[in-house]
């Protein structure tokens, strides 16, 4: 060690009762291989009303002497949740881990790599989706995973789209300088990564991307039906929509541009998934998923949002 104190990195984890799926991801972050001048805090935000989340951190503590901070947010929402955890942290980067992922040994030591080498304001790396229980089919796995094609460190701030917090990295006094950086009118619809993204990208903010940096996503059960996939295709199109009506000023060309792409794009998979229907049912599926993205776009309108956090379903 040096005579310096080490640098902190904060990781946020919110988390909603899933109490196993929780104690994976902090024995993961247990696990992790810091190089020398970087130290750690893992910050678990507890999502729910009676504070169920606090014997598994209190269990990973004794099991791990991992340094956790525990913080009750009892007010639903995800919004709320990761709000919660930028004020709680203390790091000068602040990563984001979903409570349903595993980082590998050297999730942080990659993304951080990255952030020095580059002087880019954030790092994301790629998601690897395996299944709880049986088999993750390929159809499946691709829509929860996270594969982008680029180089080691590229710049991808012209993918910021196709991103999210989960597997991210960000310099906190360049990123998350706001008491509430997360936009609490998505509290139960999500989105709010997307936005924030978004709004990062359009002040000059760059993102770069880190292969090493892998997590792996566990897709429970519940999650790998076609009516799921739907679902959450339909809220990914409403986002990218959505988006742009909640900038400042709105942007109401792009608002339209990506209404008439899904328009088009609902009306081509539907076709599609009528034609496969007969002799290929998988990509029927996969076309008829397709489809209902597009029409997110088209029907992006609040009435139309599914909630699926908060005191809506738990995704």
């Amino acid at each position: 060690m040096t005579d310096k104190s080490p640098v902190l990195i904060s990781v946020v984890v919110p988390t909603l009762n899933r109490p196993e799926p929780l104690a994976r991801a902090l024995d993961s972050l247990s696990a992790q291989r810091l190089p020398e001048g970087l130290g750690t805090e893992v910050v678990v935000i507890d999502n729910s009303r009676d504070g169920s989340a606090r014997g598994t951190v209190d269990a990973c503590i004794a099991r791990n002497r991992l340094p956790i901070v525990y913080v009750l947010a009892p007010v639903p929402g995800v919004a709320n949740a990761r709000n919660a955890g930028v004020r709680a942290a203390q790091g000068r980067w602040i990563a984001f881990l979903d409570d349903d992922e595993e980082a590998s040994p050297g999730w942080l030591a990659c993304h951080v790599a990255t952030l020095q080498a580059t002087g880019a304001d954030a790092s994301f790396g790629p998601v690897v989706a395996k299944a709880e229980a049986g088999q993750l089919t390929p159809a499946f796995a691709a829509y929860f995973s996270r594969q982008l094609g680029r180089s080691d460190r590229a710049d991808i701030t012209d993918l910021s789209a196709l991103l999210g917090t989960n597997n991210s990295v960000f310099d906190r006094g360049r990123c998350l300088d706001k008491a509430e950086v997360f936009d609490t009118s998505l509290n139960e619809v999500g989105g709010e990564d997307s936005l924030l993204l978004r709004q990062l990208a359009d002040s000059g903010r760059r993102f770069a991307w880190t292969p090493g940096a892998e997590v792996i996503e566990w897709v429970p059960p519940k999650r790998m039906n076609w009516a799921y996939v739907r679902r959450r295709r339909f809220l990914s199109g409403q986002i990218r929509t959505f988006v742009h009506h909640k900038l400042m000023p709105p942007r109401w060309a792009s608002v339209a541009l990506w209404m008439g792409v899904g328009a088009a794009q609902a009306a081509l998979e539907f076709a599609k998934a009528a034609i496969f229907l007969s002799f290929d049912r998988e990509r029927a599926e996969i076309a008829r998923s397709k489809a209902w993205g597009g029409l997110g776009k088209l029907f992006w309108g609040e009435r139309f949002r599914p909630k699926l956090y908060g005191s809506g379903l738990v995704s």
